[in-house]
């Protein structure tokens, strides 16, 4: 009797098993292939692809305010919704990062600090100092180069993932003529 009990469930068991993978949603696919620049700024791909849908059709990257000078802004949207965002602009010297975090006040940026101080970033977000070396005279006199980075996508907030595009979003920038040529 106790051989049968212990059969029964166990085919059970099974069952629920085999009927609970065959309900399971399949896995998405992205259709599309993650970019490797963002606004002209070479960046891995493999930076930016934590922070982007699992699924989708097809990518766009699209400049924001594209006659803006001394800034320059980009949004990676996916079939039609904006998921990811940014920006880098010159500001002036001595600004902290922290401050640029907190100026939209939809999305906490500034959750966690690097030890040098040169950038803050939280799950959604993050600000960056650049560094350009030689340092730069800015057409505004003394400023500093900062980047942003803006993950709309509530459902890919990451705070690893932002701080790995930040810093290598900021070294990349760093070597451009931006930075380089002023």
């Amino acid at each position: 009797m106790k051989h049968a009990k212990a059969r029964t469930l166990t085919a059970l068991a099974l069952a629920l098993l085999v009927s609970g993978c065959s309900g399971a949603k399949e896995e998405e696919k992205r259709a599309f292939q993650v970019p490797d620049s963002l606004c002209g700024t070479p960046v891995p791909a493999a930076l930016l692809s934590p922070l982007l849908p699992a699924g989708g059709d097809k990518l766009e990257v699209k400049r924001r305010h594209p006659g803006m000078k001394g800034a320059l802004s980009c949004d990676v949207v996916v079939d039609g919704t904006t998921d990811l965002g940014v920006d880098w602009e010159w500001r002036e010297t001595g600004t902290e990062p922290g401050r640029i975090a907190r100026e939209n006040p939809y999305v906490k940026h500034d959750t966690y600090e690097s030890e040098d101080g040169r950038y803050v970033y939280a799950d959604r977000g993050g600000v960056i100092r650049v560094v350009c070396e030689p340092v730069v005279e800015h057409r505004k006199g003394e400023a500093e180069l900062f980047a942003r980075v803006m993950v709309s996508n509530e459902g890919r907030s990451d705070a690893q993932a932002v701080k790995n595009l930040l810093v290598g979003y900021a070294e990349a920038l760093s070597a451009s003529a931006e930075c380089v040529q002023r």
